[in-house]
């Protein structure tokens, strides 16, 4: 019975051994790279914070984001979060072999991939933040004269002397609409927000850095009927003949796809336009930046190799666009 089991073992590590490596790898298709948005509310001379890292890849998805040094009191001046962030495929996607920490590209919050960790299916990437700074610096952050244009819905607020840029969330009622959004604007458009009737209003504050920040300041109230709420989000979504309306600021991201566009709300575009720096970029369904011709309306327009919109010039293939960037037949 001994010698049985031994020659059942025997064969099957020869079988083994005749199988072809290549069938033994993962199928599907590979991640070569991932971009994640990093958002810290994790302060000097307070405990706790909230870290959200999310991302626009349909390929994975975030599973668990958590800080492995948070401290029993107080986070001090000078102390670096350390992130644990686990990642899973997607359908049949996996994590490329020969994937790296320099695989991984960061936005929002700073700070540097320390290593990673990976599977076929799951990939854990440990992350550290940039170190902390008490807010002995004095910084100048205060924000002033909140305002609302009623027309719109964009929130408007004077630029603050040191503020790098700004977090805002809106209110209707005592509830808050949205989360903490970032712009590097003096405004933001809630349009798509205002969805409800209500006394709706904002707050804002200057930042100067992850761990140093201004104090929140609030507007006045506005309140806005059924039939003005429904007027602003269908006038935010509709967009016009040509490309559409622009939104608020965000960033430029790659991966092994392409180009796309993060919004400040983390957001992004999908087969629509959107204007950028002062340039119109289209972005496909899936919310890459398109090169070449785009059938919109049925107009055609053509983006160049940057993806801006070409305007009163003729594209590559010659043929004349106007000032709006339509093909002049």
């Amino acid at each position: 019975m001994y010698m049985l089991k031994r020659c059942a073992a025997f064969m099957t590590a020869v079988v083994l051994a005749a199988v072809p490596m290549t069938a033994l790898a993962a199928t599907g298709t590979s991640i070569s790279s991932v971009s994640l948005y990093i958002s810290s509310e994790i302060e000097a001379g307070e405990s706790g914070g909230d870290v959200t890292v999310t991302s626009s890849s349909s390929k994975f998805s975030i599973n668990d984001t958590e800080v492995t040094n948070e401290p029993d009191g107080e986070w001090r001046n000078g102390n670096k979060p350390k992130l644990k962030v686990t990642l899973e495929a997607e359908g049949d996607y996996y994590f490329d072999s020969g994937f790296s920490k320099s695989s991984v590209s960061l936005s929002g919050s700073d700070g540097t991939v320390s290593s990673v960790s990976r599977s076929s299916s799951k990939l854990i990437v440990y992350i550290t933040l940039d170190a902390l700074e008490d807010d002995e610096d004095d910084h100048e952050l205060a924000v002033s004269n909140l305002e609302w244009d009623e027309g719109n819905g964009t929130a408007s607020w004077d630029e603050c002397e040191d503020a790098n840029k700004y977090e805002v969330r809106l209110y209707r009622g005592s509830n808050a609409v949205t989360s903490v959004l970032t712009t590097t604007y003096t405004s933001y458009d809630f349009a798509s927000y205002i969805t409800n009737s209500g006394d709706y209003s904002f707050k804002v504050r200057g930042v100067y850095n992850s761990s140093n920040k201004g104090s929140w300041e609030e507007s006045d109230s506005w309140y806005v009927s059924s039939n003005e709420a429904e007027e602003i989000s269908s006038a935010s979504s509709s967009g016009v003949s040509g490309p559409g309306s622009s939104t608020g600021t965000g960033a430029w991201l790659k991966d092994s796809t392409g180009w796309w566009y993060c919004n400040a709300d983390r957001s992004y575009t999908v087969s629509n336009w959107q204007y950028i720096d002062d340039c119109w970029y289209y972005f496909n369904q899936s919310g890459y930046m398109v090169t070449g011709w785009v059938n919109w309306n049925s107009k055609w327009y053509y983006c160049g190799e940057s993806g801006a919109m070409l305007t009163s010039t003729t594209t590559p293939d010659g043929y004349n666009v106007g000032s709006g960037g339509a093909w002049i037949q």
